[in-house]
């Protein structure tokens, strides 16, 4: 479907910037002095030649020049030196045919139109004033509006990730342009207008200066970015970030200082397997990515095996790579390995639809934040496996009294802000010392374990269950009545009851009995809560023949 749309998008602009161009050179001609023409596009081609990509938009001052021609030749001379400009600099200097046609359609469309309300407000041409200053500033904005609006859909269809911080930063980039630009193209056409030819070229020379001088800028900004991005991997690494946020601040951060279409994090195993944790980008891209990868399967494997950055240019050419289908998706890629004392720990993967797009400074700042990241990752999981330890029963891998408190203290905070129930269930195995005693202390723990997986399997995954004590269980479950908690404990003793659990010494059959209460129905603080849930054990469960389960009743 993306690429259906992509395909109606790339046609449908194509089609109307053409239209539109025939249209206005048939009906309107297009009047100009060619040998100033000429001039002209020669002068706009170079600024073309010497723009900033920022990301997947290219910013020159070329504008500059057609505003000028705007104000020299009018509608269709400034279309048709904008189109003819950009498609020679994208199919002929960039060679892409394709981005080429849709950059010219673009074009078309935003100029054309631009013009045709310039003039149906009242502005006129060949004449440079301060009274056409508002119809100038009204060309500029239509045609930068409409330039934006169709650019920022086309990459869209195109499954582009178009990261709001680099989109901002990169439009309110142009538009400073813009205030170099607009008088400067306002002097360049007086001068036209009031001077001779060959000072009219001399006088657009400068503007060849000034767009180094914006590259510049642009190079020093984009240095900077380079540096505060190593800086926030730096910082992150002495955080005590949870996993998952420490590979969102990776994608993060590397969005900032490469241009990205899909990135991909993978992780090793102790096994050697590298399991995919963390994608971005369209749908079609990320469903492609593979969830595990063996020793030197496909280009993940490879990365790991070797050990070594994987970075390539032009996927469509590179034929290692055949067999991994999502790749046809992407132009370019680079797989750079996560290190950690000189092992490989996993990898991140980072593409783009188009090819050429990673340079070798591309590469090496990746290289630099992985580096960083691969610190920070490794941190964040030993203080993940330190955490889990601290809150964890290490026999029957629940979580502990400490954290069944503190967690049932925070459902019920939460319940009185959202006004929403949470309910309890307390559950007790059944003659419990029975086994112990019959069996031995041993199989009693076999028996803890598999009640406490057959508890974890049938609750929802925010649900939270704990070891109260000895061969009691708890279960808090936000968002439910005591009715609703009900059905689930009665789900859960039908499955501890349903078949044994086998042990060293033989099948044993156990079963349990529970008790529920809900807040704020049923008690009205977390220590009230406890205490009916545990009564209804006894009350309602335990002195009616056990396995049973009783909701305390007020």
């Amino acid at each position: 479907m993306g690429k259906y749309r992509e395909l109606v998008f790339n046609i449908t602009l194509i089609t109307i910037g053409s239209i539109l161009f025939v249209w206005a050179l048939y009906c309107c001609g297009i009047g100009i002095d060619w040998r100033v023409f000429l001039i002209l596009l020669a002068f706009a081609i170079i600024l073309d030649n010497i723009g900033i990509m920022y990301t997947d938009i290219k910013l020159s001052l070329s504008p500059t020049i057609g505003i000028t021609t705007f104000l020299i030749f009018g509608t269709v001379g400034a279309a048709t030196l904008m189109v003819s400009s950009v498609m020679f600099d994208t199919i002929v200097v960039r060679k892409k045919i394709k981005n080429g046609l849709l950059n010219g359609g673009m074009f078309s469309i935003a100029y054309l139109v631009a013009g045709w309300f310039y003039e149906f407000i009242g502005g006129k041409i060949g004449i440079v004033s301060f009274s056409q200053v508002k119809y100038i500033l009204s060309y500029v904005i239509i045609s930068f509006l409409l330039n934006n609006f169709i650019l920022y859909y086309a990459l869209k269809v195109q499954g582009k990730i178009l990261f709001k911080e680099y989109w901002n930063e990169s439009v309110l980039l142009e538009l400073g342009t813009y205030i170099v630009m607009i008088p400067v193209s306002l002097l360049l056409a007086y001068i036209y207008f009031k001077h001779s030819l060959l000072f009219f070229v001399l006088s657009l020379t400068p503007l060849i200066f000034i767009a180094y001088a914006f590259r510049m800028i642009r190079d020093l900004i984009k240095a900077n970015k380079r540096l505060n991005a190593i800086y926030e991997m730096v910082k992150m690494i002495n955080s005590k970030l949870e996993l998952e946020q420490i590979l969102d601040t990776i994608i993060e951060v590397i969005s900032q200082v490469v241009s990205v279409s899909a990135a991909a994090i993978y992780l090793t195993d102790s096994n050697g397997v590298a399991a995919l944790v963390k994608s971005i980008g369209n749908r079609e891209g990320e469903e492609g990515f593979k969830e595990n990868y063996f020793k030197d399967e496909g280009i993940i494997g490879k990365c790991i095996s070797s050990n070594k950055t994987i970075a390539i240019k032009d996927l469509k050419q590179d034929k290692r790579f055949l067999k991994e289908q999502f790749l046809n998706n992407y132009g370019s890629v680079v797989v750079a390995p996560l290190r950690f004392s000189g092992s490989v720990i996993g990898c991140l993967m980072v593409l783009h639809v188009e090819t050429n797009v990673f340079d070798e400074d591309s590469v090496k700042i990746i290289e630099i934040i992985v580096d960083q990241a691969s610190v920070a990752i490794t941190n964040a999981k030993r203080y993940y496996e330190v955490t889990k330890k601290s809150i964890t029963d290490p026999l029957t891998k629940t979580y502990n009294r400490r954290y069944f408190n503190d967690a049932l203290m925070e459902n019920i905070m939460r319940a009185d802000e959202t006004s929403e129930p949470v309910s309890l269930i307390m559950f007790d195995l059944d003659n419990f010392k029975l086994i112990n005693d019959t069996y031995g202390h041993l199989v009693g723990d076999e028996v803890l374990k598999e009640v406490a997986k057959r508890i974890k399997n049938n609750v929802r995954s925010d649900d939270i269950v704990a070891r109260f004590g000895g061969e009691e269980f708890a279960v808090i479950l936000p968002k439910l009545t005591a009715e609703q908690a009900y059905m689930i404990a009665e789900r859960i003793r039908n499955e501890v009851l349903s078949r044994p659990i086998r042990t060293d010494k033989g099948d044993i059959y156990v079963t349990i009995t529970g008790g529920v209460a809900d807040y704020p129905e049923k008690a009205d603080s977390a220590e009230k809560l406890i205490s009916h849930a545990d009564r209804a054990l006894y009350a309602g469960g335990k002195s009616k023949g056990r396995n049973k389960i009783a909701i305390y009743e007020v």
